[in-house]
């Protein structure tokens, strides 16, 4: 069955505890660590912090479902950014381990349009043999690890679409230490269909999820489209996925938590 899980940044970005604490009454049962970490991003928390998160984790009975790493959240021709972001990943292989999970989170690259006003994607394909030179140092360090690299489509950054997505980890070799993190909302933002065009190039890549609301801070339906998360996480299990489903950006504290109880209405009707 799907982990329930969310970011606990977004209940709470002081106290990480009381996070996972009203996350749980709400339905999770899993997280995904990014910040909140008693004030402290992912990438500072040290060897201290990583003991009472296990200590909070365990108390309340809730396993990690992702590392929200920023891996890769950089400039592709930033020299001094790519070395930090190389340190990051080393220590969130680290963080995996410590938490008991194979998923970081990942991404591919700023999008250099971004900020523009009326900016329009630029074509991967002029960025891929750069996008795999600058990653594939990380492919051997997962693989040797034991973790899976995720890769995030966001409008953001260079891979914004699943079909962008499958273009990245194919120029990676297709290694089994590289997978999707799918963000249904991301892709319909790019314009791309989540079903059956953007699943169709991730089919059996999928091993994380980012559930975001509608307009109306609703779960369904998806962005302005008829398709339901039942849909999207019921297609996902007839193809074997077993991971989590996270709640991210759907507002302040309540209403993520109420994201958690519809993500939970919909994964115990399932």
């Amino acid at each position: 069955m799907i982990d329930v899980c969310f970011f606990a940044d977004e209940v709470s970005r002081d106290d990480f505890e009381e996070a996972i604490k009203l996350g749980v009454e709400a339905g999770a049962n899993s997280v995904e660590i990014r910040g909140g970490v008693w004030s402290k991003h992912v990438t500072e928390i040290n060897d201290d912090d990583v003991k009472r998160v296990q200590d909070v984790l365990s108390t309340h009975n809730v396993s990690v479902g992702s590392i929200g790493s920023p891996f890769g959240k950089c400039s592709i021709d930033n020299p001094d950014e790519y070395e930090r972001h190389l340190r990051h990943f080393d220590r969130m292989v680290e963080l995996a381990h410590a938490f008991d999970t194979q998923i970081i989170r990942g991404f591919a690259f700023w999008n250099p349009n971004r900020r523009l006003k009326e900016s329009s994607r630029p074509d991967i394909n002029d960025y891929i043999e750069q996008i795999a030179e600058k990653l594939a140092p990380v492919v051997p360090i997962a693989e040797s690890a034991d973790v899976i690299l995720a890769f995030e489509n966001e409008n953001a950054t260079l891979a914004g679409t699943c079909e962008e997505t499958r273009l990245v980890i194919d120029a990676l070799g297709n290694s089994s230490a590289l997978a999707s993190c799918w963000d249904v909302n991301n892709g319909l933002q790019c314009g791309e269909l989540p079903l059956p065009d953007g699943y169709s190039y991730i089919k059996g890549l999928v091993r994380h999820v980012h559930v975001k609301p509608n307009r109306e801070k609703n779960l369904n339906p998806i962005r302005d489209t008829d398709l339901r998360y039942e849909q999207i996480l019921g297609t996902l299990i007839k193809d074997g996925f077993a991971g989590a489903a996270s709640i991210e950006h759907w507002g302040n504290p309540q209403q993520m938590l109420e994201g958690v109880r519809q993500l939970r209405a919909v994964v115990d009707a399932m």
